[in-house]
């Protein structure tokens, strides 16, 4: 696994996601009370694009069937997702994003 710079933290607005890609994978990257979050962009229920969905605390609501990600783990927490997504490790380093992938 390797640290790949997908963004800049100046660049980021809090709570919004922002698409990214990493190790040719598709991720949603978040930016949640000062601390950077990616995971699947893709919902593991249908493939919604998770980047769209609300932030709620470090929990993103998926924009087409409302199933809860948490940012930490990729875990969810209600239907109509059966299963998580992957949650990647962030560092920040200065201005620089990386995710390791």
């Amino acid at each position: 696994m390797a640290l790949m710079t997908v963004a800049k933290l100046s660049e980021l607005t809090p709570g919004k996601g922002v698409c990214v890609e990493a190790g040719g994978k598709k991720l949603a990257l978040f930016l949640v009370d000062g601390k950077c979050y990616a995971i699947d962009e893709y919902c593991s229920h249908r493939n919604a694009p998770l980047h769209e969905g609300q932030c709620v605390g470090i929990e993103v609501v998926c924009p087409w069937h409302a199933t809860w990600f948490n940012l930490e783990t990729g875990a969810h927490r209600c239907p109509p997702a059966k299963r998580g997504i992957t949650a990647y490790r962030v560092q920040v380093t200065g201005d620089e994003v990386q995710v390791e992938v």
